[in-house]
């Protein structure tokens, strides 16, 4: 869900609508979970695919903010709708047109994404005295605990609904950020493929030369300083990943004792089994924890016989897409 969107919510509650596509049969231009904002004088944020269905979400949205009240809206976009001016693809979309009314759950919502938490957006949806549609909307953090439809829709990464019980789970997910310690041929071959895939990259080095514009991409934050200095001073959060690939020993043992004291979702070290091996020891007389140390994934990258810098920049993203995604990964 757009952070904006969240924001909106929370700032301007019992004066906005929030339309949710729920669930589509055809072919339409969003999927489930597409949102759009709703204000008294029409503005909107964020999109549910324009044309017809975004024009009577509007309407609904203006009489639900006008009633203080929810409703239900399916546009049906077939036949000879389907050969209108409007850009149509054809099928039909069951919306929640939510009449914001309690601006708590998205203030968590935004404290829980500054925090780099996901969670998952609980919404109950019952009809009241007088058949009176109510949207009663809960955070549910991350975590044991989590009803299984919120668990399955966090790690499929969109919305779920539990038809039978009147309830639709949707999932809400921080920035993810990308820190890749060391810009030599690894971690430039790393900074540039996952710029495509959703991370917020940036790279130090202590060697100003390999930090070049046109040596990492534009889209990548350059930091130029020490290791373990620079380290100290990043904003981890339980949404950062971190993968350490300096050019030495002693510039990986330091890097990675910086990294185990900060929050972080990944972090990954390159190495032999022998230096890995070498460098956990390390870690365990320096008195980190066993389970902290377990948790590094290490030597870096799925097994996928790599040779390359961009076929190990290749397999470290890969184990990262699979913890994105709530997967199993396998360890070497």
């Amino acid at each position: 869900m757009d952070k904006r969107i969240i924001a909106g919510a929370a700032n301007e509650a019992g004066r906005v609508a929030l339309v949710t596509i729920l669930e589509v049969r055809g072919s339409a231009p969003r999927h489930p979970g597409s949102k759009m904002l709703v204000r008294p004088s029409g503005e909107i944020e964020g999109s549910i695919g324009g044309g017809l269905g975004e024009s009577r979400a509007i309407e609904a949205s203006l009489a639900a903010i006008s009633g203080r009240r929810s409703s239900l809206l399916e546009v049906e976009m077939l036949g000879a709708e389907a050969e209108g001016p409007d850009s149509i693809c054809g099928g039909v979309n069951r919306m929640l047109v939510e009449f914001v009314a309690d601006p708590a759950p998205y203030a968590a919502a935004l404290a829980a994404l500054e925090s780099g938490e996901r969670a998952v957006f609980e919404k109950r949806i019952t009809r009241g005295e007088g058949g009176r549609l109510e949207a009663r909307v809960s955070l549910l953090p991350e975590g044991e605990g989590l009803p299984e439809e919120a668990a399955r829709a966090l790690a499929g990464r969109k919305l779920r609904l539990a038809e039978g019980e009147g309830l639709a789970y949707d999932p809400i997910f921080p920035e993810e950020k990308l820190l890749v310690v060391g810009a030599g041929h690894v971690g430039r071959a790393l900074a540039l493929a996952a710029q495509p895939l959703g991370f917020q990259v940036s790279v130090i080095d202590d060697r100003a030369e390999l930090l070049g514009e046109d040596r990492l991409g534009k889209g990548v934050r350059r930091i130029c300083g020490g290791y373990e200095e620079a380290i100290a001073a990043f904003p981890f959060d339980k949404a950062t990943y971190a993968a350490v690939l300096t050019r030495g020993h002693l510039y990986d043992l330091e890097s990675i004792r910086a990294v185990l004291k900060r929050k972080y979702r990944y972090a990954g070290l390159i190495g032999s089994r022998r230096k890995v091996a070498l460098l956990l020891e390390q870690l365990r007389k320096d008195g980190y924890p066993e389970a902290a140390i377990a948790n590094l994934h290490t030597p870096i990258g799925l097994d996928i016989g790599s040779e390359t810098p961009e076929e190990i920049a290749i397999s470290i993203l890969a184990e990262m897409i699979a913890l994105r995604h709530d997967r199993q990964v396998p360890r070497r």
